[in-house]
């Protein structure tokens, strides 16, 4: 008892019965309407921002109204990129075996030119002999031409 600390300890509130009194002043001042300027404010705009949709009265209801318009705002947009999707994806198919086609036929195209450069080729070979001979027979024909006279 002689102790002067633990007597002025024996008249302070523990520190949990300290907490508990804030938490307690903490919920009750809103509702009492004693609150901060800038928490008003905010309030205020949140309440705004609630009640300019028109919704029910609790705060609950807004929200599951809320959750609605955004379930059908994401089908809405879930149904256009559907459509778009089926649309390019028709357009990828549709080029793809355009393409595909297009290249099987160069390819025979290809093979087709090929084989006439070779057939053209050899046919001027013979023809370029045919030539020379025909030089040849034309020379000897005009030498004998030229004997005869």
């Amino acid at each position: 008892a002689g102790n002067p600390s633990s007597a002025a300890a024996a008249q302070r509130p523990p520190r949990a019965a300290m907490f508990g009194l804030l938490c307690a002043v903490a919920l009750v001042a809103p509702a009492a309407g004693v609150v901060a300027p800038a928490d008003a404010a905010m309030l205020q705009t949140w309440s705004r921002a609630l009640d300019s949709t028109g919704y029910g009265d609790t705060p609950v209801t807004r929200v599951v109204h809320l959750l609605k318009e955004m379930s059908k705002t994401l089908q809405k947009e879930m149904d256009e990129d559907e459509a778009l999707y089926k649309e390019l994806s028709c357009w990828c198919n549709d080029g793809n075996w355009e393409k595909s086609n297009a290249i099987e036929a160069s390819t025979a195209k290809i093979a087709e030119l090929d084989s006439s450069i070779d057939s053209l080729g050899a046919q001027s070979a013979e023809l370029n002999t045919n030539i020379k001979e025909l030089e040849t027979e034309v020379a000897a024909d005009k030498k004998a031409l030229a004997e005869a006279t």
